[in-house]
C-alpha cells in the first residue's frame, strides 16, 4: 500500500513522490519504515533540547539494524562502547591511565543519552553536577559545600580519563592551589609554611563537603591535635587550662593555618595575639583576670620576654600546672620569708646573685655602695619583699619596669621612685623615704618593716 505525499514539478513533467504507508503509532509496523517518527512513533527520542547528530537527521540506521521487519525488531550495529567509539574515536578510554568506571566498562549510556539531552554532551541530567550526584550523592551532604561541588564537578575532575588519581584534571596539590592563590602565596613565600598546607591540603580539608567551616575534616581544635598531641594534652588535661586554646576558633584564635612569617604560625606578634583578649580585664566566675594594655605601649620599658615578643618565656600559653598559666611557681604574695623555690620563675632568667649576695660582688645596680639592696629587701628573714612589691611584672614607663604603684589589697601602694645618675630614692607606702648611691653610700638603713602586713604576706583585713 502506498500514499502520495507530494508533487515535484520538473519542467513540463510531474514526478509523483510516494512512500510506503506507515501505521499509526498505536499499531506496530510490519514492514521497514524510512522514518522512525513519521507516524509519531519514538517522539521522545527526538524531542531533546540538544540532539545527537544521527538522531537529529533521522539516521537511525547509523546505530540500529533491522533484525526482523515483520516483527519490527532491531539489533545494534555494534556492541557496547564499540558502538560509540566507532564515531567518537577520541573517547576510547586510552587517553590516560585512570579511567572512569562506566567508561572502563563500556557503559557510555550510564551518563549519556544516545539520542539527545539537555546539554551539548547529551547528559541524562540537566547539569553535570546533577548527573555526578546520581552516583556520588554523599560527596555533597555536608553543611558546607566546596564551591565547585556546589556548581559543577568538572573544574576539578575529568569525565572519562585522566593522568591523575580520582580523575583529577591535574596533580592534587597543584589543583587546589590553582584556585586558592592566597594559600599558594602563603605556603610558597612565607618563612614558616605549615607542612600539610604545603604538601597535601586533604590532610585537613575535605575536597567536597563537610559539616565544619572551611570544609575541614574535623573541628579545628580536634583536627590540629591529631598532629600536635602534646598541645592537646596541655589544653585538655592541665589544672589551669587556657580557654583561648579550646573555645571559639580554638587554635586559629592565635595561629594561621597555612603559613606565616612568624614562628609557630602566629597570625601576628605574640604580644598582639595576647592583647586581642588581655587588653581589658576578663571577668570569670569568682575572679577577674587583669588586663595588660601596658605591654602594647611602644614607649614603655618592658620585661625581657615581652621585649622579645615571647610571652611563653613566663606562661604556658596552651595550659599549665601553675596559676596564671606560669611555667614555674611565682607567689602572689606581697611579702614573705625568702625561699629560693618561690622565685623559680624569676631565676629562669635572672642571676640568683641578685638576692643571694649581701655585698662584695656587684650583680645589680640597686645597691648603696657595695651593699646589695635587693638582698636587703628580698632576703629579710622576717618579712622579705617579693619582686612584685616594686616592679610592674609586664611593662612600665619607668626603667627596669619599676612600678608607679603596686596592688596591696584594695590599695594602690605608691612607690615614688626617683632616679639619679648614681642611684635613686623612693618614698613608698611601706617604709620611710630612703635614698641610695652606688658611689657615695650613706649609713645602712633599717630593712623594711613588717608593719601593716600579716605573717602570710597578705594585706591586713579591712
Amino acid at each position: 500500500m502506498i500514499r502520495v505525499i507530494g508533487v515535484v514539478l520538473a519542467g513540463t513533467a510531474a514526478a509523483v513522490v510516494v512512500v510506503p504507508r506507515v501505521a499509526p503509532p498505536d499499531v506496530r509496523p510490519t514492514q521497514k519504515t524510512p522514518d522512525c517518527t513519521t507516524a509519531g512513533c519514538h517522539t521522545k527520542q527526538v524531542s531533546h533540547k540538544v540532539m545527537h547528530g544521527p538522531a537529529a537527521v533521522g539516521a537511525c540506521d547509523a546505530c540500529h539494524d533491522y533484525a526482523d521487519p515483520a516483527a519490527h525488531t532491531f539489533t545494534m550495529k555494534r556492541e557496547g562502547a564499540d558502538q560509540c567509539e566507532f564515531c567518537h574515536i577520541d573517547k576510547t578510554g586510552r587517553e590516560g591511565p585512570v579511567v572512569h568506571h562506566p567508561v572502563a566498562n563500556g557503559r557510555c549510556t550510564d551518563c549519556h543519552d544516545p539520542h539527545g539531552g539537555p546539554t551539548k554532551t547529551l547528559l541524562k541530567a540537566e547539569t553535570e553536577r546533577g548527573l555526578c550526584l546520581t552516583c556520588h550523592a554523599k560527596t555533597a551532604e555536608g553543611k558546607h559545600v566546596h564551591g565547585p561541588v556546589a556548581l559543577d564537578c568538572t573544574p576539578c575532575h575529568t569525565a572519562h580519563t585522566s593522568d591523575f588519581p580520582k580523575l583529577l584534571s591535574m596533580e592534587r596539590q597543584a589543583l587546589c592551589l590553582s584556585c586558592h592563590q592566597q594559600v599558594a602565596e602563603e605556603v610558597g613565600t612565607f618563612k614558616h609554611p605549615h607542612a600539610p598546607a604545603a604538601k597535601d591540603c586533604l590532610q585537613c580539608h575535605n575536597p567536597h563537603s563537610s559539616d565544619q567551616p572551611m570544609v575541614l575534616t574535623a573541628p579545628a581544635a580536634e583536627l590540629c591535635t591529631t598532629c600536635h598531641q602534646a598541645v592537646s594534652e596541655a589544653a585538655k588535661n592541665s589544672s589551669h587550662p587556657h580557654s583561648a586554646a579550646t573555645s571559639g576558633k580554638a587554635c586559629l584564635n592565635c595561629h594561621t593555618a597555612h603559613g606565616s612569617d612568624r614562628a609557630h604560625l602566629m597570625r601576628g606578634s605574640t604580644v598582639s595575639a595576647c592583647l586581642e583578649c588581655h587588653k581589658l580585664p576578663i571577668k570569670l566566675e569568682g575572679r577577674t583576670v587583669a588586663g595588660v594594655p601596658e605591654i602594647g605601649v611602644e614607649a614603655n620599658f618592658k620585661h625581657g620576654p615581652i621585649r622579645q615578643d615571647d610571652c611563653t618565656g613566663c606562661h604556658d600559653v596552651h595550659g599549665g600546672g601553675h596559676a596564671k598559666l606560669l611555667v614555674e611557681p611565682f607567689s602572689p604574695k606581697f611579702s614573705m620569708p625568702f625561699k629560693q623555690e618561690d622565685y623559680a620563675l624569676c631565676f629562669k632568667c635572672h642571676d640568683k646573685g641578685l638576692v643571694s649576695k649581701a655585698a662584695g660582688a656587684k650583680p645589680t645596680g640597686f645597691r648603696d655602695g657595695d651593699r646589695n639592696l635587693h638582698w636587703v629587701h628580698v632576703v629579710n628573714p622576717a618579712n622579705g619583699r617579693s619582686c612584685r612589691s616594686c616592679h610592674a611584672l609586664h611593662a612600665s614607663h619607668n626603667e627596669m619596669h619599676l612600678a608607679d604603684t603596686v596592688p596591696y589589697g584594695q590599695w594602690s601602694l605608691p612607690i615614688n621612685f626617683k632616679q639619679t645618675e648614681t642611684g635613686g630614692s623612693c618614698a613608698p607606702g611601706c617604709h620611710t623615704p630612703q635614698s641610695y648611691s652606688r658611689t657615695s653610700p650613706g649609713p645602712a638603713a633599717t630593712p623594711p618593716a613588717a608593719v601593716g602586713v600579716d605573717g602570710a604576706g597578705a594585706p591586713p583585713s579591712r
